[in-house]
Order: structure tokens, then C-alpha cells, then sequence
């Protein structure tokens, strides 16, 4: 009980979290309306009262601690700005002029009350984008301020943990025969060709487990490096006695390596073209740095030869994968090139790419509301003399670029203030970043990271934490991975948890979490 006590706040946000994924990915909005609601009860009570303690603090000190902390906080007023510009819609609701037009006619009003603050044509819609947010949010300032950099470290864990669950039921489910997440089809009766585990979409489910799989070898190797510095500090005596335990050393160190093994198959099982493109690369990026950082600790004679036979395991390893590979997931990968995936990133030749654009500039400042641009983007595909006959083809609710999407239906400001979000959680690690590389003028030999020395200084889990998130970011680029509560839940937490990975993060413990 006391472990749940001192950790609270860092369960509660694994569990909420968690639970967005197997609410079929956080995208069904009949499930949000009756979960999140509850669960920002919860949150808001975690955050204001439940905070974890730093060594020697009272609970009272740390709600007082952490009270004091938010009112100066830049990315706790502007996480609440944007709730706020969110929520405004539900009382500015107006209609489309031109999907509605039975509506009109029988005397509806269109314009919205206010035709200067952010509007939404369906409540009900942007009721659903307004949930994914809270959820969100909250989760981030959560794990901003309330949780120290161990509590940041176990709520990961807890994340990665439950994404094995997922990623297990996923292959039971294809192994079976499911006919759609949870052995459940379609509403209509008909089975659900693209699901995996609880996610009905490729892409998103690709762009979840991909995040995952970053997150767990960060983890293998932040317990790796902990388990190395802590053998470092001890005597001679001691130091044998440890390792000594060769068994229990091994699993300790190397036990994250399961689950990231199982994401990396979870993510290529998805078919999502994307995340297979990403995790394979991901894995060889990891790859490269572990191995870089293993040589640069070796002896010159023993360097060549482990890293020629790392090098042909590796390749081995890619030669039984890719012959082992299942029809159906060759195919995916036949139909991969270079031009397909640039036009998808970039937006060249994506039809949807345009209509947003320009749907924005009919609302800069607020945009068109939650899922405002499926009530919008017909019309603007008429008034740009574009072929609307492949608009049932490939979905006009999604722009499959989350960004334009964003800035579509909520606006320069409510795009600004989630990038505003993102470069304060990356500041702290950033100045940190830069005061590792002055320090470095004033080391010598060994005790200087292998070249290059700006990718190497940073600590391995904060390159792979990273990593993983941009591989996010630019999956969203070409597809709607974004669009689901569940990874835009994980991304935000994932970059708000960086700070428990430094070494050391100064004074300010708002950004950083101490032990």
C-alpha cells in the first residue's frame, strides 16, 4: 500500500492513459462520453491533491509545492488557455451553409452567435475532439508537475507493460481469426478487415506500437545504464559478489528488451505501411547508437571483432525476418516507394492537403471546429474545381495530415498553443542538452561520449524517447495517427517524462521532477 500511496499520481496517469487504448484506440465517441468525464474527475483530483513527494517532503509540503509551481507555470495556463478556447464552441454552435441546406430552409439561423470566437457546426463531433484534449492535457501537466523523475520513469513502465497486453491480444485476435477488436465485427455484421488489438485503423495502430517500441528500449537501456554505474560505485569486494549473480543481472538489465520485441511485430502486423517504414528504422537507429556506445568501451582489437560479428548478426537477422515475413505484410512492403512515401509526408498530389489549406484560410484565427472539416470540405472541393467522386474513396472526414487538420478546424491560435506546448515540455531538456555539451570542454580520454558528441552526450533513453516521438510527428505528416486519444495521450506524456531520464535537470523543479 505504501508503494500505491507514494506513486498515486504516477499510476493513475499510466491507467488513464492505458485505458484510452483499449477503448478501441480512444476514437469511439459513445465510450469517451461515458469514461472521460470521470476520469478528469479523477485527474483533477491527482494533480491538486496527490502529487509525489520529493525526499523529505509532507504531502502537505508538496501540494503546497506544487500549488505554488502552477501558478507560475507557463504549460499549465496555456494547457488550460486552450481547454478554454476548446470548450467555447459549445456555446457558439452554427451551422454549414452549405451541408445543411434542409436545415436552412426551414429557418435556422447559420452564422454562429458570434462570428468572431471559435465556433463548431456539430456539438456532438466537436464534443468528441474536446475529450480527446482533456484527457491530454490534464494527463501532461500531470506528469509536468506532479510526478518526480522516478514516478515519470515507473509510469512509462506501467504504459509499456499494458501495450504488451494489447499487443498479445492483437496476435491472439489474428491468430483466431477475430472478426474485429474484442471478437466483435462491425456494427453493420460485416468483419473488420484493418483492425489490430483494439485499434480499427492500420495507422493508428502502426503509429501506437511504434511509440511503444521506442519507449521500451529506452527504458532496457536506462536500466542498463543504472545497473552499470551502480556495479561502478562499488568496492572490489562487492563488485564480485554482484557479479557474481550472473542470472539475476541479466534479466534485470535486459527484461525491457521482451516487450520491445513484441511492439516491433506489433507494429509491422498492423499493415500500416508507415509504421513499418518507421519502427524498421527506428530499430536501426537503436541499433547503430547501442552499438557505437559498446565499442567506444572496448579496446581497439576486441572493438573490430564484436562489431564485425554484431554487424553479421544483424544482417542474419534481417535475412530470416524478411523471408519469414507473412504474404500479406510483403505485399505491404512491395508497395512501398520512394515517391508514394515523399508525396504522402509533403501533402504533393493529396487533394485533402488542399482543401484544408484553404478551409483555413476562410478561419485562421479559431478554424472551423472539431471535425469541422468533413461538414466543410465538399464544398471546398466544388469551389476548387476539384474531383469530388474519390472523396467517398478515400474518407472525407480525415485530412490525413494532422497538422492541416489542426489548423483547419481549430485555427492558427489553437495550433499555436499545442506547438507552444511542445517546445516548453523540450526546454528543460534542451538547456540541459546544452550545458552537457559545455562540459565537455573540460573532459579528457575516455570519459568523452563517441562521435558525434551532440548525439552522444544526450543519455540514451532521452536520443530514444526522441526518436520515437518524431517518428510520431512525421508518420502524422502523411496520415491521421494523431486523430486517436490514445496516442496523442501517449506522445504528450512520453515528451513530458524526458526530464526523469536527465541526469540532472538544475534548481527548477518544475520542469524536471526531482528524485
Amino acid at each position: 500500500m505504501s508503494f500505491l500511496y507514494n506513486n498515486f499520481a504516477a499510476v493513475v496517469v499510466a491507467a488513464v492513459v492505458s485505458l484510452m487504448a483499449w477503448l478501441w484506440g480512444g476514437v469511439r465517441g459513445d465510450l469517451l462520453v461515458r469514461t472521460v468525464p470521470w476520469l478528469s474527475v479523477i485527474l483533477v483530483e491527482t494533480l491538486f491533491c496527490f502529487p509525489q513527494r520529493h525526499h523529505g517532503e509532507t504531502t502537505y509540503e508538496a501540494r503546497a509545492r506544487l500549488w505554488g509551481d502552477l501558478k507560475r507555470s507557463p504549460v499549465f495556463w496555456i494547457a488550460f488557455g486552450l481547454l478554454v478556447l476548446l470548450a467555447i464552441p459549445f456555446a457558439n454552435n452554427g451551422l454549414c451553409r452549405t451541408c445543411d441546406a434542409a436545415v436552412l430552409a426551414q429557418g435556422v439561423k447559420a452564422d454562429p452567435p458570434v462570428p468572431g470566437l471559435p465556433f463548431c457546426v456539430s456539438r456532438l463531433d466537436h464534443l468528441d475532439v474536446f475529450l480527446w484534449f482533456v484527457v491530454a492535457l490534464l494527463s501532461l501537466v500531470i506528469v509536468h508537475h506532479g510526478l518526480t523523475k522516478s514516478g515519470k520513469r515507473l509510469m512509462l513502465e506501467l504504459i509499456v507493460w499494458n501495450g504488451s497486453a494489447l499487443a498479445l491480444l492483437g496476435f491472439a485476435q489474428g491468430a483466431s481469426g477475430a472478426p474485429g477488436p474484442f471478437w466483435t465485427p462491425l456494427p453493420d455484421g460485416r468483419p473488420d478487415p484493418d483492425f489490430f488489438a483494439t485499434f480499427g485503423y492500420p495507422n493508428q495502430a502502426g503509429s501506437y506500437f511504434t511509440a511503444l517500441f521506442g519507449l521500451a528500449v529506452a527504458l532496457w537501456r536506462e536500466r542498463c545504464e543504472r545497473e552499470r554505474l551502480e556495479e561502478a560505485a562499488l568496492d572490489a569486494s562487492s563488485r564480485s559478489a554482484v557479479m557474481g549473480k550472473n542470472y539475476g543481472r541479466f534479466w534485470r538489465r535486459h527484461y525491457f528488451l521482451m516487450p520491445a520485441a513484441v511492439f516491433f511485430f506489433a507494429a509491422i502486423n498492423t499493415l500500416s505501411r508507415a509504421a513499418i517504414v518507421l519502427v524498421t528504422s527506428l530499430a536501426v537507429i537503436y541499433f547503430a547508437h547501442t552499438l557505437v556506445v559498446i565499442l567506444s568501451r572496448m579496446n581497439r582489437s576486441r572493438r573490430v571483432s564484436v562489431g564485425v560479428w554484431s554487424l553479421v548478426a544483424f544482417g542474419l537477422l534481417v535475412f530470416f525476418v524478411s523471408i519469414s515475413l507473412p504474404k500479406t505484410i510483403r505485399r505491404e512492403v512491395g508497395s512501398l516507394e520512394t515517391t508514394v512515401v515523399l508525396d504522402r509526408v509533403t501533402g504533393r498530389g493529396q487533394y485533402h492537403a488542399d482543401v484544408a489549406t484553404a478551409l483555413w484560410r476562410d478561419h485562421k484565427l479559431f478554424g472551423c471546429g472539431g471535425w469541422g472539416y468533413k461538414h466543410f470540405c465538399r464544398a471546398k472541393m466544388e469551389d476548387l474545381q476539384l474531383d469530388t467522386r474519390h472523396i467517398q474513396l478515400v474518407g472525407g472526414i480525415n485530412v490525413h495530415n494532422d497538422y492541416l487538420q489542426l489548423l483547419a478546424e481549430h485555427g492558427a491560435v489553437g495550433f499555436g498553443a499545442l506547438a507552444a506546448l511542445f517546445a516548453l515540455l523540450l526546454r528543460p531538456v534542451v538547456s540541459q542538452w546544452r550545458a552537457m555539451l559545455r562540459d565537455l570542454r573540460f573532459r579528457k580520454g575516455k570519459s568523452l561520449p563517441p562521435r558525434p558528441v551532440a548525439i552522444f552526450v544526450l543519455p540514451a533513453p532521452v536520443f530514444f524517447i526522441l526518436a520515437s516521438c518524431l517518428a510520431t510527428m512525421i508518420h502524422a505528416f502523411g496520415d491521421c495517427p494523431l486523430r486517436s486519444a490514445a496516442t496523442l495521450s501517449l506522445l504528450v506524456v512520453s515528451l513530458a517524462a524526458l526530464p526523469g531520464f536527465m541526469p540532472e535537470c538544475g534548481r527548477d523543479s518544475r520542469g524536471s521532477g526531482r528524485r
